[in-house]
C-alpha cells in the first residue's frame, strides 16, 4: 500500500495537470479566434466593407468578447487547481520539513521577481483577455465602419 506522500504527490501532479490542460485549451481557443478573425478580415479586405458585412464583422466582435470571458473562466479554474496544489505541497513540506520545499520555492519567487520587477506584476492571463478584447474592439469598429 502506498504511504502518504505517494498519495499527496499523485494529487498534486492531478492537479498540475488540470493546470496543463485548462492551458492547452486556452490556447486551442485562442488559435481558432485568430484563424477566424483572420478568415473574417481576408473577406473583409477582398469585398470592401458595406453594411453587407456585418454579417462577418458583428460575430467577430461577440467571437472575442467570448474568448475573453473564456480566458477569465480559464484564469478562475487555473487558480482553483493552482490553490489545490498549493495546499498539498504544504501537506507534503510537514511530511518531510528537511526538504524545505515552502522555502525554496519561496526563495525562487523572490529571485524571479527581482530579476524581472516589472514583468513579474504582469499577468499572463490578462494579456490573453486584453488580445481578445483587441479582437472585439476590431469587430465593433468594422462594424460601425460598415454601416458609415
Amino acid at each position: 500500500m502506498a504511504d502518504s506522500s505517494d498519495v499527496l504527490l499523485d494529487l498534486w501532479k492531478d492537479q498540475r495537470a488540470q493546470m496543463r490542460q485548462l492551458e492547452n485549451q486556452r490556447a486551442t481557443l485562442t488559435n481558432i479566434v485568430i484563424l477566424v478573425v483572420a478568415a473574417g478580415l481576408g473577406l473583409t479586405t477582398q469585398r470592401g466593407l458595406g453594411p453587407s458585412m456585418l454579417v462577418v464583422t458583428f460575430p467577430m466582435a461577440l467571437l472575442g468578447l467570448y474568448g475573453a470571458l473564456a480566458c477569465m473562466k480559464y484564469r478562475e479554474r487555473h487558480a482553483l487547481h493552482d490553490a489545490q496544489a498549493l495546499s498539498i505541497r504544504k501537506r507534503l513540506n510537514d511530511l518531510y520539513p528537511s526538504l524545505a520545499i515552502d522555502s525554496e520555492w519561496a526563495d525562487t519567487y523572490l529571485r524571479q521577481q527581482a530579476r524581472f520587477p516589472k514583468l513579474y506584476r504582469l499577468r499572463l492571463y490578462a494579456l490573453w483577455v486584453a488580445l481578445h478584447l483587441g479582437v472585439v474592439s476590431l469587430g465593433v469598429v468594422l462594424s460601425v465602419w460598415s454601416l458609415l
